[in-house]
């Protein structure tokens, strides 16, 4: 059965992204602009919720990218140090240097690994703490709360990637390079290691020339891409750029369209459920927003079995996707809720896919980062995301000043509000024949 979005509802999602970017502005994590974006979202779930809280907190927004930096400056330290082992070739200086050199690798994986890999914060004091908020909207059932439904977005928009805004698809090229180089990096200068280590107790001797010859041409093979990975953002102001309609004020939008349906068919709303729209700040600084959420609300979230349809990147209105697995953080989704929603999809006829463990969404979503629906399915909360994009266009929008409204096809916040609305009329009808 069909699901009918009005004229109003519809004009209302598509003109509320275009007044946050006209009253608001470019959104980066922890800007005075993403403070006022969240109050224009508080103003509008105040028309829907029954209770609107604005839940502040702290972070180190510069630090998910600012990472890179410190990589590439430990990654030239660790080269420096093996080069000099031409000039310092007596006594344990070659071991000493292999030492400092391996170390400083090591440093600059975990790094990565922690930050990027892991969306943790491990270098993130390094940087300067700053203050942004969560915006959450209840809407209440008649009786006790017994489960919770959330519905989530994100208000911030990103930082400008000069890769992408200037290289386009050599976006990639220089990220799969220059990982690879530091990847090669770090394994030779551990067999390195590990040989010194053997010829020091030994009588074999070590034929540094080897390594050198290898490095140098690392070193050739690596300028372009490490030297460019280093202007990968902009510092201060200057990296705000981005309108952020695709990514993610369309998300914002679907998740304030729900408010507005449930208000007036609150006969969908599923017995003793709460209703929960939330939109967050800092998912561009490492879901900063959504995890300082899960931690704050985790027995609750326990408690009331909360299940969680994050949304990102509602473009298409064809490409409906839900995603089960995101290989950057390595997260797997709840299949329970990745099936409630393809199984809603279509029972309204409009097609849906799961994403995510195919082969080519595992090799590229290497480096697409994580959705702030991870931050829950890590905490063992049953969550997912729900996005459509038409990969064709992906570039030339994604963390651009080119992600505007009409990059967003007509239908598709219509299309996603649909899929959302039919997931709760069946969760609706599941409680009834219970």
């Amino acid at each position: 059965m069909d699901i009918n979005i009005s004229k109003e509802d519809s004009d209302y999602m598509y003109n509320i992204i275009q007044r946050i970017i006209d009253d608001a502005g470019c959104r980066m994590p922890c800007s005075r602009q993403e403070a006022m974006g969240a109050e224009i979202v508080r103003a509008e779930m105040e028309e829907t919720c029954d209770e609107v809280e604005i839940e502040p907190f702290t972070c180190h927004p510069r630090a998910f990218l600012g990472w890179i930096r410190i990589d590439i400056f430990l990654i030239v330290l660790s080269i420096v140090s093996f080069l000099l082992i031409s000039v310092l070739s007596e006594n344990l200086w070659p071991l000493i240097l292999t030492f400092i050199s391996f170390g400083l690798n090591l440093g600059a994986f975990l790094i990565i690994w922690y930050e990027f890999f892991n969306y943790r914060e491990f270098v993130d004091k390094l940087f300067k703490e700053r203050s942004s908020q969560n915006v959450v909207g209840k809407i209440k059932p008649e009786g006790k709360v017994k489960r919770l439904i959330i519905f989530s977005g994100h208000i911030d928009s990103a930082l400008q990637f000069n890769l992408l805004r200037y290289l386009n698809i050599g976006y990639g090229i220089i990220i799969f390079l220059g990982l690879g180089i530091m990847f090669l990096w770090i394994i030779l200068s551990a067999l390195l290691l590990i040989i010194s280590l053997f010829s020091t107790f030994t009588i074999i001797l070590v034929n540094y020339d080897w390594f050198l010859n290898i490095t140098i041409w690392l070193i050739i093979l690596g300028a372009v891409p490490i030297g460019a990975l280093f202007f990968f953002v902009s510092s201060g102001e200057k990296a705000n750029k981005v309108p952020g309609a695709v990514d993610n004020l369309s998300a914002v939008a679907v998740v304030l369209g729900v408010g507005r349906y449930l208000e007036k068919h609150k006969d969908i709303i599923p017995t003793n459920t709460e209703i929960r729209l939330i939109g967050f700040g800092c998912e561009e600084a490492g879901l900063r927003g959504a995890y300082r959420y899960t931690e704050a609300h985790l027995n609750e979230l326990e408690r009331l079995d909360a299940e969680v349809v994050n949304m990102d990147g509602i473009q298409s209105v064809k490409n409906i996707s839900v995603i089960e697995y995101e290989p950057t953080t390595r997260t797997k989704h709840s299949k329970e809720l990745c099936e409630k929603l393809v199984n809603a999809s279509k029972s309204i006829g409009i097609p849906s896919k799961k994403f995510g463990s195919g082969f080519l969404e595992k090799f590229i979503g290497q480096i697409s980062g994580g959705t702030d629906a991870t931050a829950f399915s890590k905490a063992g909360i049953k969550a997912t995301n729900l996005m459509s994009m038409e990969i064709r266009k992906f570039l030339k929008f994604y963390h651009q000043p080119t992600d505007t409204i009409d990059m967003i096809d007509n239908g598709a916040l219509e299309n996603a509000l649909k899929v959302c609305i039919a997931y709760l009329r069946n969760e609706s009808k599941t409680n009834k024949n219970h």
